[in-house]
């Protein structure tokens, strides 16, 4: 830390802090007993330990899904989703307030976008998780409000600080990055070596209701998406899961299963399959299971390695593509 050298601090402060902070559940510069009180006074004056605070957690009573709803410094809102499943614990982190992308299944995309979270941000909704469950999270997922490649400088440092072996020293295997296909920062991801588990939100195999669905990602091309997803897999040796929310009468086509498993041959993928889940005021449906696992059937009668997405958090408005208004919550039809 820069700042220590202008105190005239020995470097090994540094790693004290960071101790404290990403291993000690601490909650204020004050706590760190082994700092000179005068540098955690000078500390404390200068810098905000934790820019986020627990303003409330809503649990479902379907499955022990919590979302949490933090307040930043200046009072917006983020959400955090806590999934457990047995010995394994996710956490749906979020990059950004509200969302510029507008995917129209989305109810991200009802919140208008306001700005980035910061590194620190987004570290915190994991610490403090952590501290309040007393657990860490074995898996991590970009996965929350906002389009983490939009916010690339503060979501890679996030990424960097929790694989850094000063940090929280996971895994770069138990993080999911997902994106909706922004082009060009998947190809920097991949340059940069951020070895992660990319997920591409693809959604349909056709331009134009890839356009229709996705008007903002949508206007990168598939085929020129899937190149840069295959680019990503082979420079970083790493497969690439695609993301296929299933809109019943929409997406949910044989002639779409078969575009999808020719389109992603030649490097290691998986498809992830989401049935839809309902958003009050937008104009699709889930489809009724057996065309779920119709499909599924297509693309595994097609050698794709496919998986059906179990939704958690349906009452609390967590699920996937929930996180957005609290009126936006709906209930399936199947």
């Amino acid at each position: 830390m820069e700042y220590l050298k202008t105190q005239s601090q020995d470097t090994f402060r540094a790693k004290q802090i960071y101790d404290w902070f990403f291993h000690k559940d601490v909650g204020s510069f004050q706590d760190m007993s082994d700092l000179p009180s005068g540098l955690r006074t000078a500390l404390e004056e200068r810098y905000r330990l934790h820019p986020l605070r627990i303003r409330r957690k809503e649990e479902s009573k379907m499955d022990g899904t919590i979302r949490y709803y933090f307040e930043a410094h200046d009072r917006d809102t983020v959400s955090t989703v806590y999934l457990p499943e047995g010995d394994r614990l996710s956490l749906c982190l979020s990059t950004q307030v509200g969302c510029a992308y507008r995917c129209q299944f989305c109810a991200s995309g009802l919140v208008p976008f306001k700005r980035q979270l910061s590194a620190a941000e987004i570290i915190d909704q994991i610490l403090l998780i952590k501290k309040d469950q007393k657990r860490s999270p074995s898996n991590l997922l970009f996965m929350g409000m906002g389009e983490p490649l939009a916010n690339y400088a503060q979501v890679v440092q996030a990424i960097r600080w929790i694989t850094s072996s000063v940090g929280l020293g996971m895994s770069p295997s138990r993080i999911t990055l997902s994106t909706s296909g922004l082009i060009p920062q998947i190809i920097k991801l991949a340059d940069d070596q951020v070895k992660v588990k990319l997920a591409v939100s693809l959604h349909a195999v056709h331009d134009d209701v890839r356009l229709k669905i996705m008007p903002v990602s949508g206007k990168f091309g598939v085929r020129q998406l899937i190149k840069a997803a295959k680019y990503y897999a082979l420079k970083t040796k790493a497969p690439v899961t695609f993301e296929y929310i299933l809109l019943d009468n929409v997406n949910d086509f044989e002639r779409d299963a078969n575009r999808l498993a020719y389109l992603i041959k030649g490097f290691p993928h998986m498809v992830n399959i989401i049935p839809y889940n309902p958003i009050a005021g937008l104009p699709y449906e889930r489809p009724p299971v057996f065309s779920v696992l119709r499909f599924q059937n297509w693309l595994k009668e097609r050698g794709v390695p496919v998986f059906i997405r179990k939704p958690k958090g349906l009452d609390i408005g967590s699920a996937c593509g929930q996180l957005g208004p609290a009126t936006s919550i709906a209930t399936p039809s199947h």
